[in-house]
């Protein structure tokens, strides 16, 4: 790919899906609804209904080079993937790659072998080695796991702010704040809140008061302890199931990033394992460029992928 040809890049996250439309020069940026998986569907024309919707306001190239991309809610089933690879060329003229969103975002943040922890509404730890080999850590989901994650978080914190207006766990502001959130604590307002459509979303969201609440609340600083703690287990364990990977460790999402409580706990948290936390190179969107490039150690993976 030469440096000026266009390329569509996508991030599809359970909070909102992301949108890169650049030739190296001009970069246009668009946001559509976030993926979640509904029942008795596979998700393809929502996914796509999500990119046309951060796609509209654009200047849409005549004919892009490539459309890369990366989601939470990426089809398993092959035929349902080439079926929304096909939606993606149709949609924008130009052949189209499509990973999960953990591949992207490590393509973005290494560019290269190493350890990448995705925290944002859920979580994913890939560690992708110098041959091609990956491992991943958690990427179960919000039922079944998730740790550390924004929702991780927010249900914890959602969970310490009923018991204590319970008073069967200790204060926190927590309460109040979910007070503010909920619109109040009786009937109506709790019926209102078990009938959000994106329940998920929603209490992923919850992660923000948890987060700006722990340099003066204890509970909420037990929860981003217990959570930095879960990410760095995460990383370590990726780190030694995957020699080939080396000890390079970083992150992607809004929910690590530098100055915010969780950034720091796991900073920590990681070098007691005797690892260190480094910069990203760039986030998940830029990955896809990279993708593009089918060079090591993503080229082995992206034939698997597709």
């Amino acid at each position: 790919m030469s440096t000026h040809q266009t390329v569509v890049c996508v991030d599809g996250g359970k909070s909102e899906l992301r949108l890169l439309v650049t030739d190296g020069v001009r970069r246009e940026y668009g946001v559509g609804p976030g993926l979640t998986y509904h029942p008795h569907e596979d998700g393809v024309a929502r996914i796509l209904d999500s990119v046309k919707y951060a796609a509209a306001g654009l200047v849409q190239p005549p004919a892009p080079a490539a459309v890369v991309a990366g989601l939470t809610t990426v089809p398993g089933d092959p035929a349902q993937l080439r079926l929304l690879a096909r939606g993606l060329e149709e949609l924008f003229g130009g052949p189209a790659l499509v990973v999960e969103d953990g591949l992207l975002a490590h393509a973005g943040a290494l560019a290269g072998a190493g350890t990448v922890i995705c925290a944002g509404t859920g979580t994913t730890v890939l560690g992708i080695g110098t041959s091609g080999r990956r491992v991943k850590v958690d990427g179960w989901g919000p039922v079944l796991g998730d740790r550390g994650s924004a929702y991780a978080v927010g249900l914890a914190g959602m969970r310490a702010a009923t018991a204590a207006l319970d008073g069967t766990g200790p204060a926190t502001p927590l309460a109040e704040l979910l007070t503010r959130e909920l619109g109040g604590t009786d009937l109506p307002s709790l019926q209102a809140f078990y009938r959000d459509a994106e329940p998920v979303a929603r209490i992923a969201g919850f992660a923000r008061a948890v987060l700006e609440s722990a340099d003066r609340d204890d509970v909420a600083r037990a929860i981003c302890d217990e959570a930095a703690e879960h990410l760095a287990a995460a990383a370590a364990k990726a780190v030694a199931r995957l020699p080939d990977a080396g000890s390079r460790v970083s992150w992607s999402g809004r929910l690590l990033e530098p100055g915010e409580v969780l950034h720091a706990r796991l900073a920590a948290a990681l070098a007691g394992r005797g690892l260190a936390l480094l910069p990203p190179v760039a986030g998940p969107l830029e990955g896809g460029t990279v993708l593009l490039r089918q060079e090591e150690p993503y080229r082995s993976l992206l034939r698997t992928e597709n």
